[in-house]
């Protein structure tokens, strides 16, 4: 019985974490809020693969993905959208968002046992990695898959495009993945005790 429960709340979980990736991927479909909530797009995939683990952070990444894939199928806004039609681009990275905040999470929560606040500071960091590993998979993918492409885009080197992406966006996903992850998973496990 207690095993059947755990796998029914879990599933819930997932389901509404899918559900807020939906959400937040078809939000970014308006033009205007695009900017501010590309941010919270893979917020669900981090805290995911912080909770329950690897497989199911890349279950959720690759759920993530696939959106994101759609979306730039069904609703693109600029040209780079369509960059993400190609699932090397937009599902392969994703998958690994929710593996490596897993990872980061579980070993620094072991290398911060008798710090104070470890646990928090570990989710941090965790939530911080996975969007580091988001931005680095993608841009990667990226330059490997249509380097040329993104240059005549930008009109610029892809170097000057991978420092503009880096200074303006990939440090404030970092920070405000750090920081919207750690209430989410603190909640939870506070619910999840009781």
């Amino acid at each position: 019985m207690n095993k059947t429960f755990s796998s029914t709340r879990k599933l819930t979980f997932l389901g509404v974490m899918l559900a807020l990736t939906i959400a937040f991927v078809a939000i970014t479909a308006i033009p205007t809020a695009s900017a501010s909530m590309a941010l919270l797009i893979f917020i669900p995939t981090i805290v995911t693969g912080i909770l329950f683990g690897p497989k199911e952070g890349a279950l959720m990444g690759f759920a993530a993905g696939v959106v994101t894939l759609l979306r730039g199928l069904l609703a693109p806004l600029s040209p780079f959208d369509l960059l993400f039609i190609n699932p090397l681009v937009s599902v392969l990275p994703r998958v690994f968002i929710g593996v490596v905040a897993s990872y980061v999470y579980r070993g620094l929560k072991v290398a911060l046992k008798s710090v104070a606040q470890g646990d928090k500071i570990a989710i941090l960091l965790a939530g911080a990695s996975g969007a580091i590993t988001n931005t680095t998979l993608v841009l990667t993918m990226l330059y490997f898959v249509y380097a040329a492409r993104v240059v005549e885009m930008v009109g610029a080197n892809f170097r000057v495009f991978l420092v503009a992406v880096i200074t303006s966006n990939a440090i404030l996903e970092a920070v405000v993945a750090a920081i919207l992850t750690l209430p989410v998973v603190v909640a939870f496990k506070k619910i999840n005790k009781n």
